[in-house]
């Protein structure tokens, strides 16, 4: 696991001073890449015509210690690739490639980018089961090219400047930021998309002109000969129908089916030439991989981690435990408390590359912080519940469709008034939070409705925190985006498990849970890997018919069927709690102060962007107890948090003036 970034350029200017700059933006990925560093410059081609290019590498080792150094070139140096990830099936790529000629000096995955690109170029991406960032300049092509994996686990941000004449990219936006030429300034629909969904989607960044590239797709910038340059982008993972042959299966061969993938995909990620251990959270995801490594692996010398909290209601750890117990694992686990929290939260919000407004990741970055005390790679549950339905909003979907086709819909203002009677309570999805968002879910049609279950602040109330002349420049991109990526994998002839299925897919865990994921993990220099995420696991999930996976309000039920002898039967039958954080309660006490003094309208009164008569209106009715605002208040506190240290950095840089 690792950390990419550098640019590309048919201007002779932007290659000069190229090491020191380079270096800087390197030094951004630090965390990600503590073990080794490297550079590769083509500047004496940096001429109109051809281009020059710049590529800059940090590394965490992970498979073949001694011989992954990047940037790393073809025989004869006309092919060089940096890469952040692993490719799981390197091995059987390795062996194609040999009986295609070509010879290897290294055992490390990257490797097989190189001559795969050789053999195969753009048709490479498709062959490849793994998550990854990658860059590869072909030089005799004059081309560079940038990709991302299948789902997303890992970032990739870009920008494009000079008329396209350059190109700047790197694994996190800090890293593009560091290059002198790429502007700092606020994207406000980068902001709108935080308040929204809880984190930045792409291909939208927090910087306007500051691009992330999707998941799946490729961009390739090339030298037009005269002085201009070209730069393309498509996808490579694009939607096709479910394998009906696989939809044939009856539900006994299907879990037949599972149980073999499943085996396969942890199998694969037990790759490593480091210590590696488990994530568990009392759930039947990363317990059924934690099932798996341990039949694969002595299961006493496994290492599970676990972390828990003094709120009951939030706590899971005596289930983790459990699991632990049945396996016979060598578990270990940590409480996470107030104390802990009042301390990391500030620190936490400043680091990330850029704001994420999920709660979780104050557990996640814990959790992955004491792990990295004992192993450098990590396999987690992350991808059960989107590609096997297990939100109880999907669920709840079945019941607002039959509430449309009554004609209860038009109720909607009306029920939304009386759920707004209902008491406050804190607790982890308190029956009271469960009323009024599904209530104002009702409200909205398509994939609108479930953003407006799982994300942050209401679609139609923006308005309550952006200044009026930002939301008259905001249209409804997003909304357009998210029903293109309903409509688009929706399957002829079936229900609407597969849109909602990859909805959430391309969304909250694109671009939210496997975010949130990669930032905490690779903060502490720790890589996390997700077997249920295996393209033939998920090829599967897609294939079954909706019954198999959900049934009444019984959620994942193949993968409960599958899990009946192999976990405890309470870990089997429990319901999707959710790796959630008393944030509601912390923020009327231990977070009090930081959220009012971030908060604070003197300390708002010269933004752009947020309305701080409005933003203190919320914090009112939240410290009031009259609402519960935590998932817009924690939204704020992760952006002006960022955009202090923002700030901050750009001053550094000689970037006076940012607002």
């Amino acid at each position: 696991m690792c950390g990419i970034t550098g640019w590309a350029s048919t201007i002779p200017e932007r290659m000069q001073g190229a090491a020191p700059i380079l270096a800087g933006m390197r030094d951004k990925l630090r965390h990600r890449g503590p073990d080794d560093h490297g550079s590769y410059f083509e500047l004496e081609e940096a001429v109109p015509e051809r281009g020059g290019v710049a590529l800059g590498f940090r590394r965490l080792s992970i498979v073949d210690l001694d011989g992954g150094h990047q940037p790393m070139a073809n025989e004869d140096g006309q092919v060089w690739v940096v890469f952040n990830g692993e490719i799981y099936n390197h091995l059987d790529l390795r062996q194609e490639l040999t009986r295609l000629g070509h010879t290897f000096a290294t055992s490390c995955d990257t490797e097989v980018l190189v001559h795969g690109w050789e053999a195969w170029g753009e048709a490479l991406l498709p062959r490849l089961n793994g998550m990854f960032d990658l860059a590869i300049w072909d030089g005799g092509r004059r081309e560079l090219f940038l990709a991302r994996d299948r789902f997303g686990k890992k970032p990739l941000f870009y920008a494009s400047l000079d008329g396209d004449r350059t190109l700047v990219f790197g694994t996190e936006l800090s890293a593009v930021l560091a290059h002198p030429q790429v502007p700092a300034d606020i994207d406000p629909e980068g902001l709108q998309s935080l308040l929204l969904f809880d984190y930045v989607t792409s291909p939208c960044s927090m910087i306007r002109g500051v691009r992330t590239l999707e998941p799946g797709t490729w961009l390739r910038w090339t030298p037009d000969g005269q002085g201009g340059a070209r730069v393309r982008s498509g996808a490579w993972y694009v939607p096709s129908p479910p394998d009906p042959q696989l939809g044939r299966l009856n539900e006994s061969q299907a879990v037949a089916e599972l149980d073999r993938r499943l085996q396969r995909a942890v199998e694969r990620r037990l790759m490593a030439d480091v210590p590696l251990g488990i994530f568990l959270s009392g759930g039947i995801d990363s317990s059924l991989v934690a099932y798996y490594a341990a039949r694969l692996r002595p299961p006493a010398t496994l290492d599970t981690f676990a972390i828990g909290f003094e709120d009951a209601s939030f706590d899971e750890s005596a289930h983790a435990r459990s699991v632990a117990r049945h396996l016979g694992t060598r578990h270990h686990e940590r409480i996470l408390g107030p104390a802990a929290c009042v301390e990391l939260a500030p620190q936490l919000t400043a680091r990330l590359d850029q704001p994420l407004a999920d709660g979780s990741i104050l557990p996640t970055s814990f959790l992955c912080a004491f792990a990295r005390e004992s192993v450098t790679v990590a396999l987690g549950g992350d991808g059960g519940d989107e590609w096997f339905l297990g939100y109880p909003t999907f669920y709840a979907h079945g019941v607002a469709r039959m509430l449309d086709r009554a004609g209860l819909g038009r109720l909607q203002p009306l029920l939304q008034r009386a759920a707004a009677r209902l008491p406050v309570a804190h607790g982890n999805l308190s029956l009271d939070f469960q009323i009024k968002r599904f209530v104002a879910g009702l409200g909205y049609d398509g994939g609108m409705r479930h953003i407006a279950w799982i994300g942050g602040l209401e679609p139609r109330q923006h308005h309550r925190v952006l200044r009026p002349e930002v939301l008259a420049a905001l249209g409804d991109r997003l909304e357009q985006r998210v029903e293109a990526v309903w409509r688009s994998w929706r399957a002829v002839g079936r229900d609407d498990a597969d849109g909602l299925a990859a909805l959430y897919a391309r969304f909250y865990l694109g671009d939210g849970v496997l975010q949130k994921v990669d930032r905490a993990s690779m903060l502490h220099s720790l890589e996390v890997r997700a077997p249920l995420l295996d393209p033939e696991v998920v090829e599967l999930a897609r294939a079954l018919p909706t019954s198999f996976k959900l049934r009444g309000r019984t959620t994942k039920a193949i993968l409960r069927r599958l899990a009946h002898d192999k976990l405890p039967h309470a870990i089997v039958r429990r319901p999707k709690k959710g790796f959630g954080v008393p944030l509601a309660q912390w923020l009327r006490g231990p977070l009090r102060a930081w959220m009012t003094d971030l908060l604070a309208p003197a300390r708002l009164a010269d933004s752009p962007w947020l309305d701080p008569v409005g933003v203190q209106r919320l914090v009112d009715e939240h410290l009031g107890g009259r609402a519960d605002h935590r998932k817009v208040l924690w939204a704020l506190l992760c952006f002006c948090s960022w955009h202090e240290r923002l700030r901050a950095d750009s001053a550094s840089l000689g970037r006076d003036g940012l607002r």
